[in-house]
Parts: C-alpha cells; structure tokens; sequence
C-alpha cells in the first residue's frame, strides 16, 4: 500500500499552534520575571522605611520614591502597605528560621543545640538592624502568648521558632541541664531576655560587636537556667 509522503508532518496549523504557545508561554515567564523585580525592589525599599517610621507612619508614596518604580507599577506587585509589611515580615522570618535549624543541625548535646540556635537567631537580628527596628517597633514583648498568635507580623515561620526553642528547653530539662521549669514559660523568657539585649544594642549605636553581644546573650541563658549541684528536684514538671 502506498504511503502518503506527507502523512507524517505535521500540518501548518499545528505548527503555528505550538509556536504561538510558546511565545505566549515566553511572554509569561518573562512577565513573572519582571513582577519578580518589581517585588524585590519594593520590598529593598520598604525594609529601612519601616524600620525608622514603624508601619503606621511610613508612606507608600516614600516607599514608591525609593523604590524608583510609579505607584501605579507599585500597585501592580503588592495591593497596599499591610501586604508590604507582611511580605518582609515572612521572607525574613523563613531566613531566620532557616539559620537557626542550619546551626543547630546534626549537634548532639541538647545544650549546644539550643545555643548553636539561639546564637544563630541573635546573629541574623544584628546582621539585619532594620528587620530588628521592625521587630522592635510594636510596643509588645517578644516573650509574650501574642507575640506567637498572628498579630503584628507574626508568622507562620516565627511560631515555628518559639516551637522549637520550647522543644529544646524541654529536652534540656529531660537530660538535666536546665532546672525543672515550664519549657514553653522559659522559650518566653528567652525571647524577652534577647529582645532586651538587642534593643539596648540599637539604643546604644551598635557599636559592640555581634560575637560580643551574642557571648553575652548565651551567658544570660545559661546562668538563668542551668541547673547547678544545689539545686533541689522539685516532683514534677511545672505546666
């Protein structure tokens, strides 16, 4: 039987069918990169904004100024200021906890895990001064239950934290090492004991050193909470 010789290609209207997918395709991935850039640079920009006004008194107008983009093309990456706002706190907060589990990987001794930890949070916070002034701008205390519920950009990735620092504190206590306290009530004093320590780093110029603040921090805790030979064993755990 004869073969058609042109049965096997493939018609003109398929093949101007897929070229026109893909340069639809090319005009997507091209449009998702250009959003990518417009979002970077409003969020580059908005950081030390907040940070030196607090979010009721920074200005999107400012934050369009510095970001060198319209307020139209602004609006185009981000619906308003709250979404800015809680944009920086969750791409901050993922890198925080990302360097706090990278230091505390494959460590052994519940102590050093929890300080290679707390050591590394305290590091990123004096590394980034404006997402600390952030931080630091809600008038509440970092310990507290609404520190963890939500409020004021708390996220998802943050609560994930103070999950893991009471984990910690627990099996510090399990091995007796730490006195025997509510684990979640001594991850609170933790974080207040930090949030203490790096305002009066900022309020001083930050002038000392990061190790030096952070030596400082890890001896605060370890002083707080260690058990020593005198301390007696209560019958249980606090809850």
């Amino acid at each position: 039987m004869a073969t058609d010789p042109d049965h096997s290609k493939k018609s003109p209207l398929a093949s101007t069918t897929t070229e026109a997918g893909r340069r639809q395709e090319a005009r997507q991935a091209a449009r998702a990169q250009k959003e990518e850039l417009y979002r970077k640079l409003v969020l580059e920009a908005a950081e030390p904004i907040f940070a030196e006004h607090g979010y009721d008194e920074a200005r999107i107008g400012e934050i369009s100024a510095a970001s060198g983009l319209s307020l139209q093309t602004l609006y185009s990456a981000f619906p308003g200021k709250a979404s800015i706002f809680e944009a920086i706190q969750e791409l901050r907060d993922e890198a925080l906890h990302a360097r706090v589990l990278d230091a505390a990987q494959d460590v052994k001794s519940p102590l050093d895990a929890l300080l290679s930890g707390f050591r590394a949070a305290t590091l990123y916070f004096l590394e980034n001064p404006d997402f600390l002034r952030i931080r630091l701008h809600g008038g509440f205390t970092w310990g507290t239950e609404e520190s963890a519920a939500g409020d004021q950009g708390r996220t998802g990735a943050w609560r994930a934290a103070l999950e893991r620092l009471r984990n910690a504190c627990e099996r510090c206590t399990t091995a007796g090492i730490f006195v025997r306290r509510d684990p979640a009530l001594m991850a609170r004093m933790m974080l207040a004991i930090q949030q203490v320590e790096l305002a009066h780093w900022l309020e001083e110029g930050m002038r000392r050193p990061a190790e030096e603040v952070s030596g400082d921090l890890e001896a605060q805790v370890t002083r707080a909470f260690l058990r020593t030979p005198q301390d007696a064993q209560p019958a249980k755990l606090e809850r």
